[in-house]
């Protein structure tokens, strides 16, 4: 029963994030510079940097958590 509940959970999560993807992507479109060519590279540099910055804390936390369990054994 608890995975059942986890796996409705991931897929209300996935659903949603389309919703805001997509919220988002429209939401830009009205704003007339993200239509330029300056919009678009700046919207790309600020996303590339805050996917590096998130893969790298979630690598810290993960490494931290497997540090913390070869302690444990």
């Amino acid at each position: 029963m608890r995975l059942y509940k986890i796996l409705i959970y991931e897929f209300l999560l996935v659903f949603t994030s389309v919703l805001i993807f997509r919220s988002l992507w429209m939401i830009f479109d009205r704003i007339s510079w993200m239509n330029q060519d300056i919009g678009i590279i700046g919207s790309l540099i600020v996303g590339i940097i805050i996917t590096l910055i998130s893969i790298i804390r979630l690598n810290k936390i993960i490494d931290e958590k497997k540090e913390k369990s070869d302690d444990l054994h």
